[in-house]
């Protein structure tokens, strides 16, 4: 915020319009001063100070929450304005200042991380599904470690198997004398390991939560932001 919008000044004065005007007043009085005052257009060697200030006014009195802020720090007659609130307009003023750039970066990034957030909700289901199908078809057992990479074990008909023991990942077994596997029925040679997937769920879903929420809240601060400034006029942008 320039330094000449400071909450000592009447940033109604600056704008030409009383403190209980509406939203609609402000703009089209911000737009009528904005061609007044327009460095390109007038011939006032004061204009770009007075621009900037008017520029300053407006965004601070066009945001509900910053001109709540502004009208709560005006000095009413007989009273000293507050040393504490000065800081807080301009800060907010500040914060409240997007540029097309950046409105058009948070509603394209936000759209992108909620199509991210849909694919990993999606990928975390699949996937839990797949686990809970495999474990449902194929039997569990205890396997004896041999070395060289193999395990031994019997099956529920009996027939004693010996294969290559599965690749860990995520919360597999340890690596202790013995492992739990699981074997397909239909060929016992095939084995995976019985490990619990639930951390990984778990873990995947709180992923994709956060881009599920963060995606739409930038997209809707991304999108409002370029509503506004469609609506304000091109010597504000």
């Amino acid at each position: 915020m320039p330094a000449t919008a400071r909450v000592s000044t009447d940033l109604y004065a600056v704008l030409g319009v009383d403190a209980r005007s509406g939203g609609d007043e402000i703009a089209r009085a911000f737009r009528l001063r904005a061609k007044q005052l327009h460095p390109d257009t007038s011939d006032d060697p004061d204009a770009p100070e007075k621009f900037n200030e008017l520029v300053a006014a407006y965004d601070v009195l066009s945001n509900h929450r910053t001109r709540r802020e502004y009208d709560n720090s005006r000095t009413s007659p007989g009273r000293e304005p507050d040393p504490a609130r000065p800081a807080t307009v301009a800060a907010a003023a500040r914060a409240t200042r997007w540029t097309p750039r950046r409105a058009w970066t948070a509603f394209v990034a936000g759209a992108l991380v909620t199509v991210l957030g849909v694919a990993a909700a999606a990928l975390t289901w699949n996937l839990h599904e797949r686990d809970a199908r495999r474990r449902a078809r194929y039997d569990r057992v205890t396997a004896v470690r041999v070395g060289d990479g193999d395990i031994t074990f019997t099956t529920a008909a009996g027939h004693f198997v010996r294969t290559r023991e599965p690749e860990q990942h995520g919360e597999g077994s340890d690596l202790g004398p013995t492992v739990s596997v699981r074997y397909d029925p239909a060929n016992p040679a095939h084995v995976i390991v019985d490990a619990n997937t639930i951390g990984r769920d778990i873990t995947l879903a709180i992923v994709s939560l956060k881009l599920l929420i963060g995606g739409p809240v930038f997209v809707v601060l991304g999108a409002r932001r370029l509503r506004k400034r469609a609506r304000a006029p091109t010597a504000a942008r």
